[in-house]
């Protein structure tokens, strides 16, 4: 890990703890809404007071509102927008920025509990014995000030929670010495980015004509991406957005990096299933709710059996004088495109404003677009003229070589294409967050399956996934009308 993220994790701890040498944490949590349907881990104890402060500074993050208003002339193939649609800076939104929020600037996210077993999702919590690291013949492991392991900047420690349920975003006095940490620059948070005065992408197109920066963002060359951001994503969202990816582990790679990004985590593995598990059904949601005092709060979950029982991970956002705005992220585990039609009645059933699915990657080897899977999406995005589709391509592995240009002449030349999107992962790849080694091909690191003791991280290269972040960046930009002042249906 470079010298700047190490000093990075250094002070976060330093920035964490209060006038006692303890980790500070509030002690009356907002209640917690039964949305879990999981198991949760079993109570243990042992922590050491340096796990407790490590344990927060982990889960430390801001989230910014950057950007500015969009100011540009409309490329030959648009992807519709709302009116005055426009993403605004943190300066700007001020004082007058959601829910009387000073500058998102000050926030930052936090889990509600930093010691509580029942605040980590089952499968992401390290194992009680000796943590190993490395893939393919690769051990990303330095060391903290204080000697603790790091696996491509994640901590070794046992009993480590990789995703907290639920958590807080909270002030941060702009009166303090300065020693919080900034987020990762592959959110796209940082005020002073070289390319914030430009119109924002409005094609994929534009947005592929790009590089990563030596600090981690994508840059687009003559564009700019939204941040990743929640406070961003729904600046004009009147009362919830709801996006739902469906597919394999590269969209579940895709759904983890999303909520790991909109917390600011600057590092991350994510768990999974074992195939039985994945045979029986997986759903994974996540929830980001905005008060009206001001403070906002999420949620993750998980959902096991959905082969059974349909999971039902949301409730209508409030959007009342308590819960002003909502948004909702659903991923569900559907490979093939005949299980992902199967799937495809939550799309509706959610409220979905954006979904996003992968065109079967290597586990269709012989149909390049299924017809079926074609005709139900049209049939959704006919049924519902808010709906946009976002399409994300894993090209490698064996695949039916006619597959791009079939996806290229839907997205471009159908009957709803100015509300579709095509993207390959290939042609947005890059950064510190590439392959993680031959073993795995794909871009985040990885713990233990979770029915397994997660004794490993599997990494070859920092924890930081750069290359999942900026794809989500990059549809959400290209879709950025699709979370915009949406209209009750």
């Amino acid at each position: 890990m470079p010298e700047h993220e190490a000093a990075s994790v250094e002070v976060e701890l330093a920035s964490l703890i209060d006038e006692e040498g303890g980790a500070g944490e509030d002690t009356s949590p907002p209640p917690r809404s039964p949305k879990q349907l999981g198991s949760s881990a079993s109570s243990s104890s042992g922590y050491s007071s340096r796990d407790v402060v490590l344990f927060v500074a982990s889960f430390v993050a801001a989230v910014i509102f950057v950007a500015v208003a969009l100011n540009s002339s409309r490329g030959p193939k648009k992807i519709a927008h709302t009116s005055n649609d426009t993403d605004t800076s943190s300066a700007a939104a001020g004082a007058d920025g959601a829910g009387g929020i000073a500058s998102w600037e000050d926030l930052r996210w936090r889990p509600l509990s930093t010691l509580d077993d029942e605040n980590c999702i089952p499968g992401y919590r390290l194992a009680n014995s000796t943590i190993h690291c490395g893939v393919g013949g690769l051990s990303p492991i330095t060391n903290a000030s204080d000697g603790t392991q790091l696996c491509g900047g994640v901590p070794m420690i046992s009993k480590w929670c990789m995703m907290p349920e639920e958590g807080r975003w909270e002030g941060v006095s702009p009166e303090g010495d300065g020693s919080i940490a900034p987020l990762h620059a592959r959110f796209g948070v940082n005020a002073n980015a070289s390319n914030n005065s430009l119109p924002r992408c409005e094609t994929m197109d534009a947005i592929v004509n790009g590089s990563f920066t030596e600090a981690g963002e994508y840059v687009p060359d003559t564009c700019r991406v939204v941040p990743l951001s929640p406070f961003a994503w729904t600046e004009h969202t009147a009362c919830q957005a709801t996006v739902t990816m469906i597919g394999d582990s590269h969209i579940r790679n895709l759904f983890t990096a999303t909520v790991n990004g909109l917390r600011g985590m600057s590092f991350f593995a994510e768990a999974h299933a074992d195939d039985a598990g994945k045979a029986k059904g997986v759903a994974l949601a996540y929830e980001w709710r905005l008060h009206a005092n001001g403070s906002a709060t999420d949620q993750f979950s998980v959902y096991r059996n959905t082969a059974d029982k349909d999971p039902t991970p949301f409730k209508d956002c409030p959007c009342d004088n308590e819960v002003v705005q909502c948004l909702r992220i659903a991923f569900i585990w559907a490979p093939h495109f005949g299980e992902q039609v199967k799937q495809m009645h939550f799309i509706t059933e959610w409220d979905t404003d954006l979904v996003i699915l992968e065109p079967g990657n290597s586990y269709e080897a012989k149909t390049a677009v299924s017809p079926e899977w074609k005709a139900k999406l049209e049939e959704l995005l006919s049924e519902d003229e808010g709906l946009h589709l976002g399409i994300l391509h894993f090209p490698w592995g064996g695949q039916p070589k006619d597959r791009k240009a079939a996806l290229d002449e839907w997205t471009i030349n159908g009957t709803h294409a100015d509300r579709m999107s095509y993207l390959q992962q290939s042609a947005v790849s890059g950064g510190s967050g590439g392959l993680q080694g031959k073993n795995t091909w794909h871009f985040a690191c990885g713990l233990g399956q979770e029915d397994v003791r997660n004794d490993k991280i599997v990494a070859a290269e920092p924890c930081e996934d750069t290359t999942d972040t900026a794809q989500i960046r990059a549809i959400a930009t290209v879709h950025f009308g699709a979370l915009s002042k949406r209209n009750e249906r």
